[in-house]
């Protein structure tokens, strides 16, 4: 399978990852998520992970036109450009319009379709046209290297053209961008929390943010295990979510458990008292009746006090223990250990994600000062040839 092949595959799984539910009752986490493919599915990604091939129109045409697959929203993006690419290959504008103005314009794909719609205007001639959308998808996507790319192109085209007030703001604007994101890619280095949340959100970004591109690199990476990571996070949530709802149905048993026994308590506390009193009672006759054994009121006092004893010690056997009853007990134990095993679930999911975030920032952060470079030297230029 081809790389494009993998890449949009992967894009699948993320994108066509279910809802967040409320997980079962047992709190079982659920099953690994699979994506299935119809037959032409299959088919146009085989299309798309070749080389582009015209006798492949009529396939790419007849997928947005018949499929009903619940992939189509994805596939179909990726169909219109593949023939919007070979018709502007091909000098045919029109149609390669056509097909990016269908092109969703919150998918992944949108990117891609703004920068070759710039392209067909440019193919016809209408630079103003072409530079205009190029500033366009940079204000639009400024979290997308390729759009901020387009900023530069721009400027090379004023630059070319010796228009150099024009190009000057769209340089300054394409460094400005760069050093944004530059930033921002730090900040999610510092803080990865906030691309977790990203990542466990059930529909995968557009582009339009630096976190949006970074976590859609990742998906595309196969290697990196982030979509595997992702379904552990969404499961571990859920089982997490469960839990609380059972820890707050345990902590009522706890509580109502709890009360009874408070009920008693004052109850427990007195005939406690009372016990302590008539065992020293007891003691204190005791003493008496060893010096003086013929004392017969004596024994009637130490036998009453001893049946008394037995009456409390009744008692308070009735009243019952303090501590929780055997199956609450379990209960909590079985919390805890799940709570637990849970939370390290979620943490081993953490690291395989905060991995493939160090793999991914250096790539990126390359093709950011690239970026810069070039918006540099393009800007070092136009000044050169105003002196």
């Amino acid at each position: 399978m081809r790389a494009i092949t993998l890449a949009i595959c992967c894009l699948l799984g993320a994108l066509l990852t279910p809802a967040l539910q409320a997980a079962p009752a047992d709190c079982q986490a659920e099953g690994a998520f699979t994506v299935h493919l119809s037959s032409l599915d299959q088919q146009l990604l085989t299309i798309l992970g070749a080389g582009a091939n015209n006798g492949d129109t009529p396939d790419l045409i007849r997928y947005n036109e018949r499929t009903d697959s619940i992939n189509k929203p994805i596939l179909g993006n990726y169909a219109r450009l593949r023939l919007a690419a070979m018709a502007l290959r091909d000098g045919d504008t029109e149609f390669a319009r056509q097909q990016l103005s269908q092109v969703e314009q919150r998918s992944p794909a949108a990117v891609d379709a703004a920068l070759l719609l710039a392209e067909s205007y440019r193919l016809d001639g209408d630079r103003q046209r072409a530079r205009d959308w190029f500033v366009r998808i940079a204000a639009r996507f400024p979290g997308n290297p390729r759009a901020i790319s387009g900023l530069v192109l721009a400027g090379d085209d004023w630059r070319n053209q010796g228009a150099m007030e024009q190009a000057l703001p769209v340089y300054n604007l394409a460094l400005n961008k760069v050093a944004e994101n530059m930033k921002a890619l730090q900040t999610l280095a510092d803080d990865p929390d906030r691309l977790y949340r990203s990542l466990t959100n059930s529909v995968a970004g557009n582009s339009t943010t630096v976190m949006d591109q970074l976590v859609l690199a990742m998906v595309r990476d196969h290697d990196s295990g982030v979509l595997d990571a992702t379904r552990k996070l969404i499961n571990a949530n859920n089982v997490r979510k469960c839990l609380r709802q059972q820890e707050k149905s345990l902590h009522n048993a706890i509580h109502h458990a709890t009360a009874r026994d408070l009920s008693n308590s004052a109850f427990r506390t007195s005939a406690k008292m009372e016990k302590r009193a008539t065992r020293q009672e007891i003691a204190d006759l005791e003493r008496v009746l060893h010096n003086a054994p013929d004392a017969q009121d004596l024994q009637a006092r130490l036998n009453d006090a001893r049946d008394r004893l037995q009456r409390i010690n009744a008692r308070l056997d009735k009243l019952g223990s303090t501590a929780l009853p055997a199956e609450l007990e379990k209960r909590k134990r079985e919390m805890q250990e799940n709570q637990q095993r849970v939370e390290q679930e979620m943490e081993a999911a953490r690291r395989q994600v905060r991995q493939a975030l160090q793999a991914q920032l250096p790539e990126l952060q390359r093709f950011y000062r690239n970026l810069a470079g070039e918006a540099q030297l393009g800007k070092a230029q136009l000044l050169q040839a105003r002196g």
